[in-house]
């Protein structure tokens, strides 16, 4: 198993302590996420993407968003719980 270097480490603390994760979510799998965000069961919205933005969803007044820099996708806490919850629920039928 590789083993994560100090100077990694030190990097993913600091982003979560800001509140972004960074390549979290698959680029090739946000229009399977956002039609999982709208469906009847999780009722998002979808918006249109600011530029830099390849994602936009609004819900109760709470308005998520994943941007893409060329590099990587950057998206916050809350969209990095939903992300996880795609991944668990809709991978994973139950």
């Amino acid at each position: 198993m590789k083993k994560i270097s100090l100077k990694s480490q030190r990097k993913m603390q600091q982003d979560a302590a800001r509140g972004r994760w960074y390549n979290l979510v698959e680029l090739r799998r946000v229009p399977e996420f956002a039609a999982w965000l709208a469906d009847k069961d999780h009722g998002w919205l979808g918006q249109s993407p600011d530029a830099g933005e390849i994602l936009r969803m609004h819900r109760d007044g709470t308005t998520i968003v994943v941007r893409y820099d060329d590099r990587r996708t950057i998206c916050s806490r809350h969209v990095m719980a939903l992300w996880y919850t795609f991944l668990c629920f809709h991978d994973h039928q139950f």
